[in-house]
């Protein structure tokens, strides 16, 4: 079995697959032989249709219409009997994508379709990529639950400041002749995040197997307060986590159990059961790409210690 099929390996006749994945580029960039699209922020999924039957997986193989049962009839998009289209499950608010609201909304979902992997019976992945975009317009319609990604040829850049300047997740970058690669990470795709950066407060931090320093939990200081705004374990290695376990010691400000109410914010029981305080003294720098309606930063990367 291909390392892109999953077990069960067909859906009405279609292969079954893992979507291809991106690697991460730092900055964007202008090349005549890439082509740029939104980075919709959702849920990737993967719809196959045929006829009127239509079945969506997740990236991870779940069944995603239980969740999003209005997409059933994205069949009525299709101008073909047989297909199979990678894409992403987003709900809009003020013009752009919205997570929270997809999360909070999950009946204003709709389906973003970017590429075409299998169409009438036949597989697509050898195809390039510019074929499979025209294929795309051309077997399937905009409208209701159904929007096609549009790809914009060599102008990463100025699509990039626009995405940008509209608050939105970010660009991919796609190489025009680039073949589709099941359950893989290509660096023919390049995701381009439109990051922010900010400096926050260390006020705890939690365990993980193997490492006493996991993740830290960091906060906001607003006032005398400091507002937890979430955990951050990416950016921390082990050998990290012991720098910053030998400066948070009772020796170096001292653990602040006696504090608690100068912090204001929530974590899940399980991490409160595992949390140690510290006294904030020591800042971190960490990019995120949005702050969540409830305060909390999405995608957190620790940078450094401030």
């Amino acid at each position: 079995m291909s390392e892109g099929l999953v077990a069960e390996d067909s859906v009405f006749g279609i292969p079954r697959i893992k979507p291809m994945l991106a690697e991460t580029a730092r900055q964007p960039f202008d090349h005549e032989d890439w082509c740029f699209e939104i980075k919709w922020d959702g849920y990737r999924a993967l719809a196959y249709v045929s006829g009127d039957q239509t079945y969506i997986d997740s990236r991870n193989g779940k069944p995603l219409l239980p969740v999003f049962p209005g997409l059933s009839t994205l069949n009525g998009n299709v101008r073909v009997r047989s297909i199979l289209l990678d894409g992403e499950i987003a709900a809009f608010r003020d013009g752009k994508a919205d997570f929270a609201y997809l999360r909070s909304s999950p009946e204003q979902a709709v389906f973003v379709a970017f590429d075409v992997l299998h169409c009438e019976g036949e597989n697509m992945w050898s195809r390039p990529l510019e074929e499979r975009k025209k294929l795309l317009g051309e077997t399937v319609k905009a409208g209701g639950s159904v929007v096609v990604s549009e790809a914009f040829p060599g102008v990463g850049r100025t699509l990039f400041q626009w995405v940008c300047s509209m608050g939105m997740e970010g660009v991919l970058a796609k190489h025009r002749n680039s073949k589709y690669f099941p359950g893989k990470r290509s660096r023919y795709w390049l995701k381009i995040k439109n990051l922010q950066e900010d400096t926050f407060w260390v006020v705890g931090y939690l365990p993980s197997p193997g490492q006493r320093i996991g993740s830290l939990v960091i906060a906001r200081k607003e006032g005398a307060e400091f507002t937890i705004v979430g955990r951050v374990s990416s950016g921390l290695d082990q050998e990290y986590g012991e720098t910053l376990l030998s400066l948070l010691t009772p020796t170096r400000g001292g653990f602040a159990r006696d504090e608690k109410a100068l912090f204001v914010g929530s974590l899940p029981p399980k991490d409160r059961e595992n949390l140690t305080w510290v006294h904030p003294h020591y800042g971190v720098q960490v990019t995120f790409t949005e702050t969540t309606p409830d305060g909390r930063l999405r995608h957190p990367v620790l940078k450094d210690l401030v």
